[in-house]
C-alpha cells in the first residue's frame, strides 16, 4: 500500500524544514514521550474545554498574526475586476476555477485569533490578504458583547475575497464560548449529560436549534458540536459530562437530535471526536491518548453515535489526537517516518488513513468535511513540526486544519509540498468540493 509517492513526500520534508526543527529523520521516529509540562495554558489553546471565563494568560500564537509582514504574490494570470461574486445556488458557477492556488491552500486553514482580540485591527487585514484562511474560530476572550461579536465576523466577511466558514465550541454545559450572551430563561442550554437524563430527543432537538439561532445572531455559521463520545471511563474528565450517555444507544439517540436541531436552524454541525475520546485516562491537550480497545469493541460502542449524528445529516467529523494500537495492522504508511509510531502504537488517528478514509469514508459512507482537532494540542505539537502535522495530516484525509501552532509555516508548507506535487491537484480539489458543498448549504438553509 505504499508507493514511491509518499517516499517522496519525506524527501520532500526533509529538504522544507530545517534539520535543527525535525523531531525524527527518514532512521528515527518520532518517539511519543508522556510528559506533562507546568505552565501550557489549556483555557487559551483548547477548543474542547471550559473557556467561560476571561484568563490574562496571553495566548501561544498572536504573534502569527500580528508580526508577518505581508509581501505581494503576484497571479500568473491577472484577475478580470470586478471580481465575481461567489453564488453558491447558481448551477453554473464554478467556485474552486475561481480560487487563486494560494486561496485554495487557505481554505485549508482555520486558525483561532490572537488572545482577547475583539475587533478586526488593520494588522488583521493585511495578515488575512497575505494568508486568505478559509475560516476562523471564536473563543471566549474574543466575545464582549452580541453586538461586538456581530461587528467582528461581518468585518471578516468584508474583508476576505470569500466566504469564511465562523466557528465555535458552543455545546452547552461547561463548554460554552458565546452562551452567556444570550437570555436562557425560556430555554435554558444544560450539559450533553443532563440532556441525556431527560432521556427526550426533543429536548436535545430544542436544544440544537436554539443555539443555532443564537450563533446565526451573532454571524458564526458553524459549530464544534455536539461531542460523539460514550462516556464509559469515569476518570476520562476531558470529556465526562460533555458526553450524552455512558451507553451508545441513548448517547446517539442524542447526538442526532442535537445534529438536527443545529442543522434545522442553519448552523453547520460537526461531531466529535472520531474515533472515540470517551474511554481514554489520557487529555489529548496534553498528552496523546490512547483508544485501547478492538474493532469489535469501536463497532459495538464508539461507532453507534458517530453513524446517528452521519445519517442524521451532520456536515463534519472532528478528528481525536488519539493512539490506537489494537489496529496496528490495519494502519497505512503515507510517511517514511511512521512505521515506528504504527509499531509501538503511538500513531495519532490524525495522521492516520485507515480511520480517515477507509473506516468513516468507506466504511461508514460519510462524505462530509473531516476536521482535525486543535493542531496546537500538544498531543501532535510536542513531537512533530507543524510542516509534518499539516502535510500528513492532510494526506491522511483531513479536508481542514484546525489552530495550526504557526499558520505561516502550515500554509507555506501546504503550498510547496502542491507546487512539488506531493499534493496532487485532485486530492486538493476533492477537500474544495467538500468545503464548497458546506457553504452551498449554508446559502439553502
Amino acid at each position: 500500500m505504499k508507493t514511491n509517492k509518499y517516499l517522496v513526500a519525506t524527501a520532500f520534508l526533509l529538504t522544507l524544514i530545517p534539520a535543527t526543527l525535525l523531531l525524527s529523520s527518514c532512521n528515527q521516529a518520532p518517539v511519543y514521550q508522556p510528559t506533562y509540562t507546568a505552565g501550557y495554558n489549556q483555557a487559551t489553546t483548547d477548543n474542547n474545554v471550559d473557556n467561560n471565563t476571561q484568563d490574562d494568560t496571553p495566548s501561544p500564537t498572536p504573534s502569527r498574526f500580528q508580526t508577518v509582514s505581508p509581501t505581494p504574490h503576484p497571479d500568473p494570470t491577472p484577475e478580470i475586476e470586478p471580481r465575481e461574486n461567489p453564488c453558491f445556488l447558481c448551477p453554473s458557477y464554478d467556485w474552486i476555477a475561481s480560487l487563486t492556488l494560494r486561496e485554495k491552500i487557505g481554505q485549508l486553514i482555520m486558525p483561532r485569533l490572537p488572545w482577547q482580540t475583539t475587533h478586526f485591527t488593520p494588522a488583521l487585514e493585511a495578515w488575512l490578504a497575505e494568508y486568505p484562511v478559509g475560516g476562523i474560530i471564536l473563543f471566549a476572550d474574543n466575545v464582549q458583547s452580541i453586538q461586538q461579536v456581530q461587528a467582528l465576523t461581518a468585518a471578516f466577511h468584508e474583508a476576505s475575497n470569500h466566504p469564511l466558514l465562523i466557528a465555535t465550541d458552543e455545546e452547552g454545559g461547561r463548554v460554552s464560548r458565546v452562551g452567556r450572551l444570550f437570555d436562557d430563561s425560556d430555554f435554558p442550554i444544560i450539559a450533553a449529560y443532563d440532556i441525556g437524563l431527560t432521556g427526550d430527543p426533543q429536548v436535545a432537538y430544542t436544544t440544537g436549534y436554539v443555539i443555532a439561532q443564537q450563533l446565526i445572531t451573532l454571524g458564526i455559521n458553524m459549530n464544534f458540536a455536539p461531542v460523539a463520545d460514550v462516556w464509559t471511563n469515569p476518570a476520562n474528565t476531558v470529556i465526562g459530562t460533555r458526553a450524552f450517555a455512558r451507553e451508545p444507544y441513548l448517547a446517539g439517540l442524542m447526538v442526532e437530535n442535537i445534529v438536527r436541531g443545529l442543522n434545522s436552524g442553519g448552523v453547520l454541525s460537526t461531531i466529535k471526536h472520531f474515533p472515540g475520546h470517551g474511554d481514554t485516562y489520557e487529555d489529548s491537550h496534553y498528552l496523546l491518548a490512547f483508544y485501547p480497545h478492538d474493532r469489535d469493541r469501536f463497532d459495538q460502542i464508539e461507532a453507534p453515535p458517530f453513524l446517528r449524528g452521519i445519517e442524521a445529516g451532520t456536515q463534519a467529523v472532528m478528528i481525536g489526537h488519539l493512539a490506537t494500537p489494537e489496529f496496528n495492522d490495519n494502519q497505512v504508511v503515507i510517511m517514511e517516518w511512521m512505521p515506528e509510531l504504527i509499531e509501538s502504537g503511538t500513531l495519532p488517528a490524525t495522521f492516520s488513513r485507515f480511520w480517515l478514509q477507509h473506516v468513516l469514508r468507506d466504511e461508514m459512507g460519510f462524505d462530509g468535511l473531516i476536521i482535525t482537532d486543535a493542531l496546537e494540542m500538544r498531543a501532535l505539537s510536542d513531537h512533530f513540526t507543524p510542516q509534518q502535522i499539516a502535510i500528513t495530516a492532510f494526506l491522511a484525509g483531513a479536508d481542514i486544519l484546525l489552530m495550526p501552532t504557526d499558520v505561516p509555516a502550515t500554509f507555506n508548507a501546504l503550498l510547496a509540498a502542491f507546487e512539488e506535487g506531493i499534493i496532487e491537484e485532485e486530492r486538493l480539489h476533492a477537500s474544495l468540493r467538500r468545503i464548497y458543498l458546506a457553504h452551498q448549504e449554508l446559502a439553502e438553509s
